[in-house]
């Protein structure tokens, strides 16, 4: 799990709720001076942009499946599978272990800082190395602890290439453009250009569509689909460029009969 705020303090006391057993790594601090430790892992995220939303830190567990052994052979154990985690997962960032045994199973909890040593980076790990890294501690836990029962679980991960082609073809589907989208920029570009009325029916006349209304709604037919200007977003425009053209028609009207006026008073004039 990773946090998205400078919260050490709070997660160091609730992993140290309990008298338990600690270790850290990377630190100069005792793990159980708190001031020390958090204070540590403060400076070491001041080497971080400031990004709004972007992690600081991560709360990991580790645990053993439920066993016949002793609880010191299993301390031994997890506590070997923890470093050998570490040594993977974060062989250069600061890290703080707590085990705890107030469970039916032992497990250990960690805290791992989101940059490496003084690093100005968060490191982030993919599903697939994150996936490498559990397989390969399952199968390191299988070869050197026979007293446990083998497990398979991280062998039966998921095809993590397939989840990725799907989560691509699911990012094309959604950037392609739909039919809806093409109509809307078909009109709002006619209409943008429209110099008349009857340009604007021409050009639909010629590129497939047709001109219906239905009480106060306008739209258009397109490949035998309706599409409403007011759900396209284009009836304000469409009004609009209505008007704005019968403004031009007229005005064109009155200087056509200005100039008849014109013409017919200066036969008059010729006649005299």
């Amino acid at each position: 799990m990773s946090r998205k705020s400078k919260s050490f303090s709070q997660l160091y006391d609730y992993l140290m709720r309990d008298e338990s057993f600690c270790f850290s790594k990377n630190t100069y601090s005792n793990p159980r001076n708190k001031k020390d430790l958090i204070h540590e892992f403060m400076n070491n995220s001041d080497f971080l942009k400031t990004s709004r939303g972007r992690n600081y830190l991560y709360h990991e567990l580790l645990s053993l499946e439920q066993n016949n052994l002793s609880l010191e052979k299993q301390k031994e154990i997890l506590l070997d599978l923890v470093n050998k985690y570490l040594e993977t997962r974060a062989k250069n960032h600061l890290s703080f272990a707590v085990l705890h045994t107030d469970k039916n199973h032992i497990h250990i909890h960690l805290m791992i800082s989101a940059n490496e040593i003084e690093g100005d980076k968060r490191i982030r790990l993919s599903k697939k190395e994150f996936s490498i890294i559990q397989k390969d501690l399952e199968n390191y836990k299988n070869q050197m602890y026979k007293c446990l029962n083998k497990s398979s679980y991280y062998q039966k991960a998921k095809d993590l290439t397939k989840e990725k082609n799907s989560e691509q073809e699911l990012k094309n589907r959604r950037n392609k453009t739909s039919k809806k989208d093409e109509v809307k920029r078909d009109l709002e570009e006619l209409l943008k250009k429209a110099t008349s009325k009857t340009y604007i029916n021409n050009h639909l006349k010629n590129n497939g569509y047709e001109i219906y209304t239905r009480g106060e709604n306008i739209g258009v037919i397109y490949e035998n689909k309706k599409y409403r200007l007011k759900t396209l977003g284009l009836d304000k425009l469409y009004t609009s460029k209505l008007k704005e053209l019968e403004k031009i028609k007229d005005r064109e009207i009155r200087r056509e009969k200005q100039k008849q006026d014109k013409s017919y008073s200066k036969e008059n004039a010729r006649a005299r």
